[in-house]
């Protein structure tokens, strides 16, 4: 069961959902709640890698636009 593709897309789902609230609460905790525009932007993103590196970059952005540019 590990290792069929239903299991591990449920699982990168399940990790790329916790990549988004991991931005958003470093985000948030550094800039502030974002807008809208920005929640969208950020639920348009699936890379995990991305994601990650969103993460860390979030720490010390200084503004939401910042975060969302991240290669």
């Amino acid at each position: 069961m590990e290792e069929s593709d239903t299991y591990l897309m449920i699982l990168d789902e399940g990790r790329e959902k916790q990549a988004k609230k991991a931005v958003l609460m470093v985000g948030e905790e550094r800039l502030g709640p974002p807008e809208e525009s920005a929640k969208a932007r950020l639920d348009g993103r699936t890379n995990l890698e991305r994601l990650d590196r969103m993460i860390r970059h979030a720490a010390k952005a200084t503004s939401w636009q910042e975060i969302l540019d991240t290669p």
